[in-house]
């Protein structure tokens, strides 16, 4: 069998792009918690996040996880002395733009979805009051063109 130089430097070339390849284009799946350990270090930088989406009245946020969500609302709604918001407040990442969200209200609620977007360590505004915020500073500004592509399934009302 004859090899010549350039074959093997193809051969080197696809066999290391095979093996790094497919985790270099892995994307880096965040959690609420993540980010509101250390905001400063993603502050105004696009993530990805994983979170349980919650679409009510009084929040349009993303959180941890449908259990810790359940586990808040429960301790909430029971007025323990034991219970403490301070305890859940991490777990929560406001969503700063949730318009086309709340339109699709009835398929996204409820859901535990993955999305991208610009992560803001302080959502606050001084000048509006967003009784929907989590009682944490921070939010993402959800990227809508890669929410399309991922769940355009679940948006009948673009």
């Amino acid at each position: 069998m004859n090899i010549n130089l350039s074959n093997m430097r193809f051969i080197f070339g696809a066999l290391l792009f095979g093996l790094t390849g497919p985790a270099c284009a892995q994307e880096q799946v965040l959690s609420p918690s993540t980010l509101n350990a250390n905001p400063s270090a993603y502050k105004n930088k696009d993530v990805t996040v994983r979170g349980y989406v919650t679409l009510e009245l009084e929040g349009h946020n993303l959180y941890e996880s449908k259990e810790l969500n359940e586990q808040f609302r429960k301790g909430f709604d029971a007025g323990s002395k034991d219970f403490h918001v301070r305890d859940y407040t991490k777990y929560c990442l406001t969503i700063a733009n949730p318009d086309l969200m709340y339109r699709n209200r009835a398929t996204l609620r409820g859901k535990t979805l993955v999305v991208k977007g610009k992560f803001l360590d302080d959502y606050r505004n001084p000048r509006v009051i967003d009784l929907g915020a989590c009682p944490f500073p921070t939010a993402i500004l959800i990227d809508m063109g890669d929410f399309k592509l991922r769940y355009g399934n679940l948006l009948p009302n673009k």
